[in-house]
C-alpha cells in the first residue's frame, strides 16, 4: 500500500463515498471540495487500486450442470465445475478470471481448519488465488509444492507469491521451499534435497491433502511461461518430437498422462510425481487458452480428481475421441 497519512485516506474516502454511494458527478465533487476534476478522478482511481473501494457483482457465474455430469461420468471425475460462456466470450484472459473466480469459491466451500494445500503456479493459480474472500478464517497450512521460477518469470504468479498471498486470505500458514524449480546437474539436485530447510519441506508437501494446479500445453508456450529461463526453444522441441503435450507441476506428460522419459523430468525439485498421485485430491484449474490435449492427458493419467475450466475446454474434451 502507498504511504498516505490519515488525512489524506480520509479524504480520498469521501471523495469516494460522494461519488459511489450518494451519485455524484465527477463535476460536482470537484466544485464542492474546490478540488481540480483531475484530483477527484486520481482519488477515485487511488481508492479502486488501495481497494478503499471494492465492487461486488451480485450475479452468479453460471454452470454447466450437463457437461459437469459428463465430465465426471467419461472421466471418473470425484467433481467437475464448468463455467458457461454466455455470449461465447473468446478473450482469454476474461476466461481465465472466470475460472478463477469459479474455483476461489470452491476453495471456500471445501476448505476446512486443518487442511494442508500444496499450490502450483500460472496464471489461472493467480485468478484463483486473487479472487479468494474467504467466508470465515481457516486454520490451512499452504504448501509450495515446487521451486521457484527464474528471474524472468512475472513474480505475481510466481509460486512463492501465490503461496504466500492464499495464506494470507485465509489466515493460514505456509511451508515455503527455498529451492529453484529446477536444476541440470543430478548431484547439485541431491544435494540441495539433503540441506534440512529443502528436507523438511518435501517431506510436508509429501502428505497434502490437496493439491490446486494449473496445467499448462507445451505448444502454447509463451516467453513469460513459468519454465522461461529453464527451457530452450530446442529442447522444447525435442520434447514435443517424444510426445509432450502439457505438463502439470513441472511434469512433462505424455498423451496419456505418463510421465515424460527424458532427463528433465528427473531434475525438478518439488513434490514427486509419484507423490503427486498419491495426493488425495488434485484440483485442476485450466482453460481459457486451448489446452484441450494436455488436460485430456492429465485425465486418462488419472492425475487429477477435480476438475474446473470452461464451457468451450469441456466440449472439445467430450468430442475427443478416446484413442
Amino acid at each position: 500500500m502507498r504511504q498516505m497519512d490519515e488525512e489524506e485516506l480520509a479524504v480520498i474516502a469521501e471523495v469516494a463515498r460522494m461519488y459511489y454511494v450518494e451519485g455524484m458527478s465527477q463535476a460536482d465533487i470537484a466544485d464542492m471540495l474546490f478540488f481540480s476534476k483531475a484530483k477527484v478522478s486520481r482519488a477515485l482511481r487511488i481508492a479502486r487500486e488501495e481497494h478503499i473501494v471494492e465492487f461486488q457483482i451480485n450475479y452468479p457465474l453460471k454452470r454447466s450442470i450437463a457437461l459437469e455430469t459428463e465430465l465426471k461420468r467419461r472421466f471418473g471425475l470425484e467433481e467437475a465445475l464448468v463455467v458457461t460462456d454466455l455470449y461465447d466470450n473468446q478473450n482469454t484472459d476474461i476466461s481465465i478470471k472466470r475460472i478463477g473466480e469459479m474455483a476461489a469459491g470452491y476453495l471456500d466451500k471445501i476448505l476446512k481448519d486443518g487442511d494442508t494445500v500444496g499450490i502450483s503456479w500460472g496464471r489461472t493459480m493467480h485468478q484463483t488465488v486473487r479472487q479468494l474472500k474467504p467466508s470465515s478464517p481457516r486454520n490451512i497450512q499452504v504448501l509450495q509444492l515446487v521451486g521457484n521460477c527464474m528471474d524472468d518469470y512475472n513474480v505475481d504468479i510466481d509460486v512463492t507469491t501465490l503461496t504466500e498471498q492464499m495464506a494470507q486470505a485465509f489466515r493460514g500458514t505456509t511451508v515455503r521451499l527455498y529451492a529453484p524449480m529446477h536444476v541440470n546437474s543430478d548431484i547439485v539436485r541431491k544435494e540441495l534435497l539433503r540441506e534440512p530447510i529443502i528436507r523438511k519441506a518435501i517431506d510436508k508437501i509429501r502428505s497434502v491433502d490437496y493439491a490446486l494446479t494449473g496445467i499448462a500445453d507445451v505448444s502454447l508456450e509463451r516467453p513469460k511461461s513459468t519454465w522461461a529461463g529453464y527451457l530452450t526453444e530446442n529442447k522444447k522441441r525435442e520434447l514435443i518430437k517424444k510426445g509432450a503435450v502439457g505438463y502439470l507441476c513441472g511434469y512433462f506428460l505424455d498423451r496419456d498422462g505418463n510421465k515424460l522419459s527424458d532427463p528433465i523430468n528427473d531434475k525438478i525439485i518439488g513434490i514427486s510425481f509419484e507423490d503427486l498421485k498419491k495426493v488425495p485430491h488434485v484440483i485442476a484449474v485450466a482453460g481459457g487458452l486451448d489446452k484441450t490435449s494436455a488436460i485430456r492427458a492429465a485425465l486418462r493419467g488419472k492425475l487429477v480428481h477435480r476438475l474446473i475450466t470452461d464451457s468451450w475446454i469441456a466440449e472439445k474434451l467430450l468430442a475427443m475421441r478416446d484413442g
